[in-house]
C-alpha cells in the first residue's frame, strides 16, 4: 500500500463498521487480513479495492490511514545480511486479523480471555493501533453478545413450555434428556440467577397474556407462580431447620449434620388394636424378644407411602414408639430429604408441627390458612389459601406432649380452611378428615398416649423399634475410634441382660458411651462397673456435674465431686422431675416451672451447665419448653428427689400417713411399692426399681457428698425383699409381677429364680406344685432370657389349664406354642 494515500470510511453505525473492517478482502480475492487474540492488526494489501476507493470522500481517518501517516514519519529500519526490518515483522505478526465469519467460531472461553487481557507493554501512542484493537474487541463482544441473546432465546423459550407443560396436561411432553437437564442441580448462587430469571419470564407471560384480555388465564399462571416461590422458600426454610442436629441444647452444644450422623432405626408395621398401658421399659423388653429378620422394615422415605399389596394411598399415618426412640428425628430427617430434593418430589408442601409449639397456642383463634401463615410466614408471602390444589403432608409430632383438648366426639364439624376456630378444632378436624380431606397427615407418639386418635381416623400404624443388636454395636464402633475401647464396652453391655435391652433407644446408647468412656479412662483399680440402669444413670449424673463444673465454675481435679452449684441445681430439678413425673408431663413450660419455686432465668442456667441433662428448646417465637434428656433419667431424678429428701429431712413424699420413726425407711419403700402397684399403666415402675436401686450403700458411695448421709439397713433391706416377694405371691397381673422381680435384681437377691432355675436343670419342674411366687418366677426367667423364644413347648413345663394361664405372657411373646 501507498504510504501517502489515505483511506477514509463513510459514517456508518458502529457495527456496520465493524463488521465491514474485519471482513475486507485484498483486491484479487486474496485473504482477508488477520488479527491475533490480543487484537494486534496487520496492514491491508497495497492495492485499494473498489470499496475503499468509494470511501475516497468519507471524513473520518480509517486504522489503515493513520498506520500510513505513522509509516511517513518514521521511515523503516533495516538490518544487513538479509535480515527483516523491523517494521516488516511487525507487519508480519499483525497480520493476522480475522473475518466475522472466523471469530464467531471462536470458543466464547477464548473470547473471554481476549477481552480481559491487559494491553501489552510497549506504549500505545499510535492511535491507529489504539483504534484498531478497539475495533476488535468490539468485534468480540459484539459475538458474545449475540450469543447472550441466542441463549436468552432458547432460556425463554424452554422455561415457556416447562410453563406450558406445568400448566396445560394436554401439553407435549419433554423427553427424558430434557426432564434430566430440567433437574439439574446448581450450587446456591446459579439456582438463585436462575429462580430469578424465571420470575421475569412468567412476569413478561402474565403481562403478555393480559394484553392478550386472557385475564384468568394470567391470574392461574400467576397463582401456580406463586405457590411454586413459596415451595422453594419453605424448602429452604426447612432444610436450614431440620440439617443440623445439636448434642445438647443449641446455644451451648455443637452442630452435627443430620445426614452424617443418621442411622437407619427399626420401623415396622404396627397394629390398630387396643393400646399397650405398659411402662415403655416393659415394651423395650418385648421388643428386644422379637427378631428383626421376620418383619420388613420400612425406610424413612417411605413412610407415609402404602404397603405392598395396599392399592389405595393413605391419608393418616400413625407412628408410635418409646421416648427417645428416635421419632422426631425421623420427621426430621424426612422433611430434610423432601427439602434437599432426595425424596417424596410429589408432594407440594411438607408442614412439619409439633405438639409443644401448637400447646403455646391453646385459648387463641385461627383458621387452617392463619395457622400456616403463623408458622411458615412463606404462605403468607405467597397469599396461597386454596391447598386443595396441592399435595399437603402436615407432620404432628409428638401427640403424647399434647395439652389441647382433642375431643373427637365433641369438637364441631370444621370444614372452611379460611374460617377462624381453636386450635383444638382445627386439629380434631384436620384428623377427621373434615377439613382439607386432600392432606395427608403424619402424627408421632408414646404408646401410651396413642388412643388419644380414634382408631377409625387412623389408616396405618407403624412403629419404631430403635437400634437393633447389630445396630448398637454399630453405635459403638462408630462412636470410639478406639477399636479395643469399644469392644471393652461392647462385651460389658452384652452381659448386663437390663443394659443390653435399653440400648434399644438410641439415647440410652449415647448416655452409656458417655458414662463407660469416663470409666475406662478415670476409674480406680478395683472400681465396679455399672451393671445396672441405676448405675449407669449415677455415674451419668456424676460425670455431667463435674464437667458443668470444670465449664462454669473452675472446678480443679482435687475438688469434691459435687460442688455447692450443682447440688443446688440437682436438688431443684429433681423437684420438678417429680411432680411432673406424677402428672405424666415430659415437656415443662414456664408456668410449670414457677409451681417448682424455679426461675426461668434460673432454668435457663440449669440447661446450661446440666447441657446433656435438662434441655432448653425455643418454640417459634422464642417460648421457651423445656425437658429432660430421656424420660427414664426424669423418672432416676425423680427417685433420688424422693431418696434424698426422706434421708434429710425423714418426709415421706410418696405417703400421706408420715411415719412415726424419722429413720423408717421401711415404710418409705413399701409405700413406694404399692403406689406403683396402683398405676394401672405402670408410670412408676422404673421409678421404683431406681429408688430401691439407691437403697443399696454400694450405690450411695458415688453420691457421696450429695446425699448427706449415706448406708442402709441390712433388716431393712430384707424386709422390703420379703414385702416384694409377699406382693409377688399374691394377685398381680404378669407386668406388675416381672417389675417386682427386676426390683428384686435391684435389691441383689435372686433367691426365687435360682430356685426356679434349679427346677429348670434338674428337669423336675413339670411335676413340681409351683406356688404363685414360683410361677411368675418362671415367666420373669423365660421372658428375660437371651435366647430367641422360637418355638415354646408348654408340654415341657405342665400341661394344666393353669399353667397355660400362668404362661400366657410367654406364649404370646413366642412365635409357635405347642
Amino acid at each position: 500500500m501507498d504510504t501517502g494515500e489515505r483511506v477514509v470510511n463513510k459514517k456508518t453505525a458502529p457495527m456496520a463498521g465493524v463488521q465491514s473492517t474485519m471482513g475486507e478482502e485484498t483486491e484479487e480475492g486474496g485473504p482477508p487480513s488477520k488479527t491475533t487474540l490480543s487484537g494486534e492488526h496487520g496492514h491491508h494489501s497495497r492495492a485499494k479495492s473498489p470499496e475503499q476507493r468509494e470511501r475516497a470522500d468519507s471524513p473520518g481517518p480509517s486504522c489503515v490511514s493513520m498506520k500510513s501517516d505513522h509509516s511517513m514519519d518514521h521511515p523503516p529500519v533495516t538490518f544487513k545480511d538479509g535480515n527483516q526490518s523491523v517494521e516488516k515483522r511487525r507487519h508480519q505478526e499483525r497480520s493476522k486479523v480475522p473475518s466475522a465469519q472466523s471469530v464467531q467460531q471462536y470458543p466464547t472461553e477464548l473470547i473471554q480471555a481476549s477481552l480481559c487481557r491487559p494491553a501489552g507493554r510497549e506504549s500505545r501512542t499510535d492511535a491507529s493501533d489504539v483504534l484498531s484493537e478497539f475495533r476488535v474487541k468490539f468485534s468480540l463482544m459484539f459475538v458474545l453478545l449475540q450469543r447472550a441473546e441466542e441463549d436468552a432465546h432458547a432460556f425463554l423459550d424452554k422455561e415457556l413450555k416447562k410453563l406450558w407443560r406445568g400448566h396445560f396436561p394436554d401439553y407435549p411432553q419433554c423427553s427424558e434428556t430434557q426432564r434430566e437437564e430440567d433437574e439439574e442441580v446448581l450450587d446456591g448462587e446459579e439456582e438463585e440467577q436462575r429462580r430469578r430469571a424465571i420470575e421475569g419470564v412468567v412476569d413478561i407471560t402474565v403481562l403478555c397474556l393480559k394484553q392478550l384480555k386472557l385475564e384468568e388465564l394470567a391470574d392461574s399462571l400467576q397463582s401456580k407462580h406463586f405457590a411454586e416461590k413459596c415451595q422453594h422458600k419453605l424448602k429452604s426454610h426447612l432444610k436450614e431447620k431440620t440439617q443440623r442436629v445439636f448434642e445438647g441444647v443449641p446455644k451451648a452444644g455443637q452442630a452435627t449434620d443430620l445426614n452424617e450422623i443418621y442411622t437407619e432405626i427399626f420401623i415396622t408395621e404396627g397394629h390398630s388394636g387396643d393400646v399397650n398401658q405398659e411402662h415403655e421399659v416393659r415394651l423395650i423388653e418385648t421388643a428386644s424378644r422379637k427378631p428383626a429378620k421376620e418383619e420388613t422394615p420400612i425406610k424413612c422415605e417411605d413412610i407415609l407411602k402404602p404397603l405392598p399389596g395396599q392399592d389405595q394411598p393413605i391419608r393418616t399415618i400413625m407412628t408410635t414408639g418409646v421416648a427417645g426412640i428416635g421419632k422426631t428425628i425421623l420427621t426430621h430427617k424426612f422433611t430434610l430429604d423432601w427439602a434437599e430434593g432426595k425424596a417424596n418430589q410429589d408432594i407440594h408442601f411438607t408442614f412439619p408441627f409439633t405438639f409443644r409449639e401448637l400447646n403455646l397456642l391453646e385459648g387463641k383463634e385461627f383458621s387452617l390458612v392463619g395457622l400456616l401463615h403463623h408458622f411458615f410466614i412463606e404462605t403468607k408471602e405467597a397469599g396461597i389459601c386454596r391447598y386443595e390444589r396441592f399435595q399437603v403432608v402436615f407432620i404432628l409430632d409428638g401427640l403424647d406432649e399434647c395439652r389441647l383438648p382433642l375431643d373427637f366426639q365433641k369438637n364441631r364439624i370444621w370444614t372452611d380452611v379460611t374460617a377462624p376456630t381453636s386450635v383444638d378444632v382445627l386439629l380434631t378436624n384436620l384428623i377427621r378428615g373434615d377439613l382439607l380431606p386432600s392432606a395427608r397427615i403424619w402424627i408421632t407418639t408414646r404408646p401410651a398416649a396413642a388412643n388419644q386418635i380414634p382408631a377409625e381416623c387412623v389408616g396405618m400404624v407403624t412403629e419404631v423399634r430403635g437400634f437393633t443388636d447389630p445396630q448398637k454395636e454399630e453405635y459403638f464402633r462408630k462412636r470410639f475410634r478406639d477399636e479395643t475401647l469399644a469392644r471393652k464396652i461392647i462385651s460389658h453391655v452384652k452381659k448386663s441382660r437390663s443394659l443390653h435391652i435399653m440400648c434399644h433407644i438410641p439415647v440410652f446408647c449415647w448416655i452409656s458411651a458417655t458414662v463407660m468412656e469416663d470409666f475406662f479412662t478415670t476409674s480406680q483399680s478395683g472400681e465396679e462397673m455399672p451393671n445396672t440402669v441405676t448405675q449407669m444413670y449415677i455415674h451419668f449424673l456424676k460425670v455431667q456435674s463435674i464437667q458443668g463444673d470444670r465449664k462454669y465454675h473452675g472446678r480443679a481435679e482435687a475438688d469434691p465431686h459435687w460442688s455447692s452449684e450443682s447440688k443446688e441445681i440437682i436438688v431443684s430439678l429433681g423437684k420438678l422431675a417429680f411432680n411432673q413425673l406424677e402428672k405424666g408431663n415430659l415437656i415443662f413450660y414456664q408456668a410449670d416451672l414457677k409451681e417448682c419455686g424455679i426461675d426461668i432465668r434460673a432454668a435457663s442456667v440449669y440447661s446450661g451447665v446440666f447441657t446433656q441433662i435438662f434441655k432448653e428448646e425455643c418454640g417459634l417465637y422464642q417460648d421457651k419448653v423445656f425437658c429432660f434428656v430421656h424420660l427414664s433419667f426424669q423418672e432416676f431424678l425423680a427417685a433420688l428427689h424422693v431418696f434424698r429428701s426422706f434421708r434429710n429431712t425423714g418426709v415421706n413424699l410418696l405417703s400421706e400417713e408420715q411415719p412415726t420413726s424419722r429413720r423408717d425407711e421401711l415404710h418409705l419403700y413399701q409405700s413406694a411399692v404399692d403406689k406403683a402397684l396402683l398405676s394401672e399403666n405402670g408410670h412408676l415402675d422404673l421409678f421404683l426399681r431406681f429408688l430401691l436401686g439407691l437403697s443399696l450403700e454400694t450405690n450411695q458411695i458415688p453420691l457421696q457428698g450429695l446425699l448427706g448421709q449415706t448406708g442402709s439397713s441390712s433388716l431393712t433391706n430384707q424386709g422390703t425383699v420379703s414385702y416384694i416377694k409377699k406382693k409377688i405371691s399374691g394377685d398381680l397381673s404378669p407386668e406388675r409381677s416381672i417389675n417386682l422381680f427386676h426390683c428384686l435384681n435391684e435389691l441383689k437377691d435372686r433367691s426365687l429364680v435360682e430356685q426356679i432355675q434349679q427346677y429348670l436343670t434338674s428337669g423336675r419342674l413339670s411335676t413340681a406344685s409351683l406356688s404363685p411366687a414360683q410361677w411368675s418366677a418362671l415367666v420373669f426367667i423365660l421372658l428375660t432370657s437371651e435366647e430367641e423364644l422360637d418355638m415354646f413347648d408348654l408340654k415341657k413345663y405342665s400341661a394344666s389349664e393353669e399353667a397355660l394361664l400362668r404362661l400366657l405372657p410367654v406364649v404370646k411373646a413366642s412365635k409357635t406354642s405347642l
